[in-house]
């Protein structure tokens, strides 16, 4: 399955995972200057949006209506932007979600 990938990709620095070691996704958006996602992927982007570094959106063509609001959404907060063929340096606040819906909670219960 990744073969095809591998030719493809054959003259450009950089390393396909093939599944058989541990994940090293974390590991690559640690060190990652620029991520290109794509906008099929609202898991991927949200994790890429949670490092600070420019998120770039790869859009596809028959785009669900509930995706396109996700990344309307990340767009309007300043986390990604579309991806147009070139890399972008820029800064935001990154997400951090699962602290923000905590504090709401404890508003909620009066903490």
């Amino acid at each position: 399955m990744i073969e095809p990938f591998r030719a493809i990709l054959r003259d450009v620095p950089g390393q396909l995972w093939d599944g058989q070691s541990e994940n090293p996704y974390f590991g690559w958006l640690g060190l990652a200057d620029y991520i290109v996602v794509t906008a099929d992927s609202v898991n991927m982007t949200s994790e890429a949006a949670f490092t600070g570094k420019p998120v770039l959106v790869a859009g596809l063509s028959g785009a669900n209506h509930k995706f396109e609001q996700f990344h309307r959404g990340l767009q309007e907060r300043g986390c990604t932007r579309p991806f147009l063929g070139e890399l972008q340096d820029w800064q935001y606040k990154p997400l951090d979600e699962t602290r923000r819906a905590a504090e709401i909670i404890k508003q909620q219960i009066g903490w």
